[in-house]
This record gives C-alpha cells, structure tokens and sequence, in this order.
C-alpha cells in the first residue's frame, strides 16, 4: 500500500503534468480501466483511450495551468484530496476554476478514480 505521502504526491504529479500539457505522462498516473469525472454530474471519462481525448482537448484548446495548494490525506489508505485552482483560455479569455479533486490511489500507486468538485459559482 503507498504512503500518504507517496499518493499526495501522485496527485501532484498529476497537477504539474496537465499544466505542462504532457498527455502521455499524465496517462502513465492512471490505471487503464481509470475513470474520470470533472466536474461532479457531468459523466465519466473511462480508459486510456477517452482520457487521452480527454487531456488532449483540454492541452489543445484550453492551455490549462493547475496550481495545486495543499493535499489531504486520509486514514483509510486510498484517497488524496487537493484544492486547485485551474486557469484555462477559452475563446481567448482566460478564467480561473476553484475546485477540490479526489484521487482515489491503488496499491500500484496509480489513480483508480478521479472526482473533481466544481460548479459554475466556481469560475472567475
């Protein structure tokens, strides 16, 4: 089982790989069968193949910068809570989205789950 320590850092990596726009290297997080849903209610993204379509719209259209703050651990050996702040260009404007992502992190060291808690009162 990874440390809190190891699976916070997971979801670091994961911050620092979007804003670099490396597709491949945030794949390489995931487990293939992963799923995704950012934000909460708007459906899931499962495999490597839809989050490669995914990661790849949002580095082609959208330049998204992820500025992590502190992750939160948790007793039970799996999750990672992480507020961020994501700033994204869209139609040439640039706006800033406050939310918390989930991770939910497997014995590999992998993301199994990934939730992330945003809602239109949320982007500035």
């Amino acid at each position: 089982m990874p440390s809190e320590q190891e699976r916070k850092k997971v979801a670091i990596a994961y911050c620092e790989r979007v804003t670099a726009g490396d597709v491949e290297g945030i794949l390489e997080l995931f487990e293939p069968d992963a799923v995704i849903e950012d934000p909460v209610g708007t459906g899931k993204v499962a495999g490597h193949d839809a989050l490669r379509d995914y990661y790849r719209n949002i580095v082609d259209n959208y330049q998204s910068r992820v500025e992590p703050g502190e992750p939160r651990g948790s007793h039970e050996d799996t999750f990672v809570a992480l507020p961020i702040v994501v700033s994204a260009t869209i139609g040439g404007k640039t706006s800033s989205v406050n939310s918390v992502d989930v991770f939910e992190i497997n014995d590999a060291c992998r993301i199994a789950r990934m939730w992330a808690y945003w809602g239109p009162s949320d982007i500035h």
